[in-house]
């Protein structure tokens, strides 16, 4: 099993960009995926996998500065801001073609949770093949 801990992703409305009526990866997403392929390497990832995989992420969302006082009341975090876990699954799967597997179409199983805030948020990801 590979796992990666990897920054806050960036929102799918971000990630996109129309420009003259086609659909384009945006400058911030390029250099979001940059950072993710930098951390992959680092963390001991080298080539994708070209068989079926399962794949588990748990998003964290970011812990605001009061968040030590608020999680008396709200452990879960559930009054803290975040990205959709479905808006950004795609995002993610995106950002993984290429470091977890060759094409998303190779994902057969997936887990997705939201994970208590954390400070600047995060996002874990464990995947493996079937």
């Amino acid at each position: 099993m590979n796992e990666l801990m990897l920054p806050y992703p960036i929102s799918t409305n971000r990630y996109w960009r129309n420009f003259r009526g086609h659909t384009t990866v945006s400058a911030e997403a390029k250099a979001y995926k940059a950072a993710v392929w930098a951390l992959a390497r680092s963390q001991g990832v080298s080539d994708p996998t070209t068989g079926p995989v399962s794949i588990a992420i748990t998003l964290h969302p970011m812990a605001p500065k009061d968040w030590h006082k608020r999680q008396l009341k709200d452990p879960f975090g559930d009054t803290v801001r975040s990205i959709d876990l479905d808006n950004s699954s795609k995002v993610i799967f995106d950002i993984l073609q290429g470091i977890a597997y060759e094409n998303d179409r190779q994902i057969r199983r997936i887990s997705m949770e939201r994970g208590v805030p954390m400070p600047g948020g995060g996002l874990w990801v464990a995947w493996d093949v079937l």
